[in-house]
């Protein structure tokens, strides 16, 4: 996601989500705004694509430069919103944990908060029981929000294979591969597979050229009854004479 650590099987696909009937989204971070010009992401113009985004609140004890103005426009934009903290063995697992739920403030946005794994830095926070502290100390402090697990299928061998404690957490598979993706056997199933990290960017409002892009395991349908609150905006024209006015209701 942040730093490409993923093995790569195949030629990174470029197929429309009709392919498998999934529902497509993006997910972003800093690298998707160029900061030498004053725009951001235009959230309206990603709108008209999908209804969700995931966006990087931070990693380490280091909050995303872009993340403030990039959750707020979202949510102006219509878009249903989840969050990810990118895991660093280099900082106090639980002092990560404070530092993502402090970012997030009042507004814990309408997705999950994906707790992301791919981490090589070799710091002293290194492996699964790290993970387990960062995660618990989440549950303490966001007890009713659902948390998720990010990572890859060797990934996740390599560092965790077998343990069980994870697989209760919905699934955030990376798998760039035109094939169904291959998954850890603690869990049953994914939720969100990152299909390619070369998605077109400018076709979904970033200043990047390449974006992440997700499948929801399920169709557009399915990921409207799980995220109610990104369902289409209401619209009532009213007529005052030879002028028609649009006002709009965000649920």
């Amino acid at each position: 996601m942040d730093s490409n650590q993923f093995p790569t099987p195949m030629i990174q696909p470029q197929r429309d989500s009709q392919t498998f009937n999934y529902y497509k989204f993006p997910d972003v971070s800093f690298w998707q705004d160029d900061p030498t010009t004053p725009q951001g992401i235009n959230f309206t113009k990603m709108k008209t694509l999908t209804h969700g985004v995931i966006i990087r609140a931070g990693q380490n004890l280091w909050e995303d430069n872009e993340f403030k103005i990039s959750w707020a426009n979202a949510k102006h934009a219509g878009l249903s919103r989840g969050s990810y903290w990118f895991y660093d063995s280099r900082a106090n697992p639980k002092r990560q944990a404070e530092k993502w739920v402090e970012v997030m403030g009042n507004d814990l946005g309408e997705m999950e908060m994906w707790c992301d794994f791919e981490d090589r830095y070799g710091g002293q926070f290194t492996g699964w029981r790290h993970w387990f502290d960062f995660m618990e100390r989440l549950r303490q402090l966001v007890p009713h929000k659902q948390l998720g697990v990010y990572t890859g299928y060797y990934y996740w061998q390599e560092f965790a294979a077998g343990i069980s404690y994870f697989g209760k957490y919905p699934l955030w598979i990376a798998w760039y591969n035109p094939e169904p993706p291959r998954i850890p056997p603690i869990w049953d199933d994914w939720l969100y597979w990152q299909f390619t990290d070369n998605g077109d960017g400018t076709l979904y409002g970033v200043e990047s050229l390449n974006i992440d892009l997700n499948y929801f395991n399920g169709t557009e349908a399915d990921f409207l009854a799980r995220y109610p609150n990104s369902q289409v905006q209401a619209t009532l024209i009213a007529t005052f004479g030879n002028v028609k006015v649009e006002y709009r209701k965000v649920n």
